[in-house]
């Protein structure tokens, strides 16, 4: 891992994001890059000295926003931590996963407020929609983090082996921290499968988890969003991984109001690694 791209609003949620990002840059080596999306009426790249000084508002909040992103450098370099910053005026939905494509970033830290109804533009759907088009995995964060040297991993599939690739990323990651893996099938009446076919798909996942597995399980639930909350309290899971699909754009056994739901209501960070 060479680079992680932390995008900003400068809000709590942002900042537990961010608080990540260096734990993670710091144990990793790795180079921060912090992104700020800033809005405005009209091509601001290209705008004049003359029309600049026109919209005044603008301007203070442009060298606002710069202030604060250098605040986050200073911070990051008294950590030792080698990073970069960039404002962005690029107004497409795409434009994080386009600077990501960019720079050769290896991984996207983001919090989410878990909210509907917020208007900041790193929130709910945005987080989704960075997860929708980015070809590298995608952290979001909630809360406040609770740094452990060895988290908890809840790998939650259909277990398809197309999920194969991005689950050989999350034993590597479980192998270097220590972590255990719990691998689960959410079975519920609306997409019942026998168990011995989800075990057969299983066998690949868990030689592939070899002493890093904590347990695999299929689940009965009525429904996957609910299942997979009690789950995690139950087992106390800190961290839950999803393989994404971009045919889709959603985690397959989570898509549509399913993943909004997750990513709203589950508190613990949520790592989407696309499906290649």
């Amino acid at each position: 891992m060479k680079k992680i791209l932390v995008p900003t609003d400068f809000s709590e949620c942002a900042r537990y994001a961010t608080d990540t990002a260096m734990q993670i840059a710091k144990r990793a080596g790795a180079e921060l890059h912090f992104y700020h999306h800033l809005f405005v009426p009209v091509d601001w790249v290209v705008v004049d000295f003359g029309q600049g000084s026109s919209l005044p508002d603008i301007s203070e909040e442009e060298k606002g926003v710069i202030e604060q992103l250098k605040i986050l450098e200073s911070e990051a370099f008294s950590q030792g931590i080698k990073c970069v910053s960039h404002l962005d005026f690029d107004t497409s939905s795409e434009s994080i996963t386009r600077y990501a494509s960019a720079h050769d970033i290896s991984l996207i830290v983001m919090g989410s407020h878990g909210a509907k109804g917020i208007k900041e533009f790193f929130i709910g759907s945005n987080a989704q929609n960075v997860v929708k088009h980015a070809k590298i995995p995608v952290l979001i964060i909630k809360e406040k983090p609770v740094f452990r040297d060895a988290p908890v991993i809840l790998f939650a599939s259909d277990f398809h082996s197309e999920a194969l690739v991005p689950f050989r990323l999350v034993a590597k990651y479980a192998q270097k921290l220590g972590s255990k893996i719990h691998l689960v099938y959410l079975n519920t009446p609306a997409d019942f499968k026998r168990s011995w076919v989800i075990r057969d798909r299983m066998d690949q996942f868990i030689d592939i988890a070899s002493d890093r597995l904590a347990q695999a399980e299929i689940v009965d639930c009525l429904f996957l969003e609910e299942g997979l909350q009690n789950y995690c309290e139950e087992h106390e899971i800190e961290l839950l991984a999803m393989a994404t699909h971009h045919r889709k754009g959603l985690p397959r056994m989570f898509m549509g109001s399913i993943t909004e739901q997750v990513v709203n209501h589950i508190g613990i960070p949520v790592v989407s690694i696309p499906i290649s």
